[in-house]
């Protein structure tokens, strides 16, 4: 077990023959608030070897007497960004200080710890879902805010009932390919491939068919007690609209709650030709958060989609070296009648892209002019027009059932 220690604890990559019980009842009771039997199933499922929890990535922090005092979980998944990159990401979840562990410093020796081994390890960036105000003194930075749709049932128009089949636990397979077909191109969104992000535990999904018998759409569903809470969706907007009718009635429930809709799918552009409320909620230094790992690889994998923005725009004939800076890492692109490709070595030219918001820039968090104006990131020469084509926004999203 590779560990060191810092400040009297040992941090560690946990091992599932030692640490897996241990670290279930712990999680449970600082998330859930209790150690039930149901609870405990569903932590210790998504801790299981071989599935989307990362044991070597994974750190937790102990005590001299072999108590757990410190966890950040690593998930292992691709973010789709863009229309063709496929980001390798470090999800980090359960991040949590066992109680009368807190105010010692222990979590910032555990996700130190963590965070230095992901360069090596080959991620590109890392997510999250934090609180407010703690995660940027690890450089993660706002990555989007959360959109949702409010509606009531005398709003939606009822359609002809369909036959709905219904799946709890896990997805089918055509409901996984239906999902990565509808997703391709949004950014934030999973690239479903089985363990945490092809499980469901608080939801449950029905799909309907075509005439040709192939899955044509699905919805994932709660119920709460005043709402039915649409978390997941694929199919045209219509029958979408139709399905959670026909919920809606079953279950008695006269508003519906549509959570972590990408702003720019098509149901959320006809919900807006409907009567509907759509709320976005903004959180400066909360919610879904990104660090950038790696920014040669990101740049990389992203350039069929940079020279795709440049082939169509007016600077399609530019050519030239522009430069990234993060201060942690330089990286130049060299930009050759409508190629581009990504230098071997560090180019001298006066055109550079340089601040803390790289990552915010990459995945489209918000366009180049924003992210200068809240004071992130710079922009000298000609840099500011070529990242305005190069890196629009993107509207980054993530399904409410994959947030880990």
């Amino acid at each position: 077990m590779s560990d060191r220690y810092v400040g009297g604890l040992r941090v560690a990559a946990p091992e599932p023959s030692l640490h897996l019980s241990a670290l279930a009842r712990l999680i449970a009771v600082t998330f859930w608030g209790g150690e039930e039997e149901s609870t405990l199933a569903t932590v210790g499922d998504a801790l299981r070897p071989g599935g989307s929890y990362r044991w070597p990535g994974s750190r937790i922090g102990i005590t001299d007497d072999g108590r757990i005092a410190t966890h950040a979980g690593l998930v292992d998944y691709r973010m789709r960004v863009g229309e063709h990159a496929q980001f390798r990401t470090a999800g980090l979840c359960a991040i949590l200080t066992a109680e009368e562990f807190r105010r010692r410093g222990w979590m910032r020796q555990t996700m130190s710890d963590l965070l230095t081994n992901l360069p090596a390890a080959g991620y590109d960036v890392s997510l999250l879902f934090g609180i407010d105000d703690f995660y940027q003194q690890f450089d993660y930075r706002r990555a989007w805010p959360e959109h949702r749709f409010e509606m009531v049932m005398a709003d939606l128009t009822p359609a002809p009932p369909v036959t709905l089949e219904f799946f709890e636990h896990e997805q089918p397979d055509e409901v996984v390919a239906l999902a990565n077909r509808h997703e391709q191109g949004q950014t934030g969104s999973v690239v479903r491939e089985g363990g945490w992000f092809t499980k469901l535990v608080e939801d449950r999904g029905c799909l309907w068919r075509g005439t040709d018998g192939n899955v044509a759409g699905y919805i994932l569903t709660r119920v709460n007690d005043e709402q039915l809470l649409v978390t997941g969706h694929a199919g045209h907007p219509d029958e979408i609209l139709g399905v959670i009718h026909q919920l809606m009635q079953s279950h008695d429930r006269k508003q519906v709650r549509l959570g972590s809709i990408a702003p720019e799918c098509e149901l959320a552009k006809r919900l807006r030709r409907m009567n509907s409320k759509e709320v976005i909620q903004h959180q400066r230094a909360g919610g879904a958060l990104l660090r950038l790992v790696n920014l040669r690889s990101c740049l990389l994998k992203l350039l069929p989609d940079l020279k795709e923005r440049l082939r169509k725009s007016a600077l399609s004939d530019w050519s030239g070296d522009i430069c990234f800076d993060t201060d942690n890492e330089m990286v130049d692109l060299r930009i050759t009648n409508g190629e581009v490709e990504v230098a071997d070595g560090h180019l001298v030219t006066s055109h550079q892209v340089s601040g803390p918001g790289m990552a915010q820039l990459l995945v489209g968090t918000d366009d180049i002019d924003a992210l200068m104006s809240e004071g992130i990131l710079t922009a000298k020469h000609d840099s500011a027009q070529l990242a305005r084509v190069l890196f629009p926004a993107t509207h980054p999203s993530m399904p409410e059932p994959d947030h880990f």
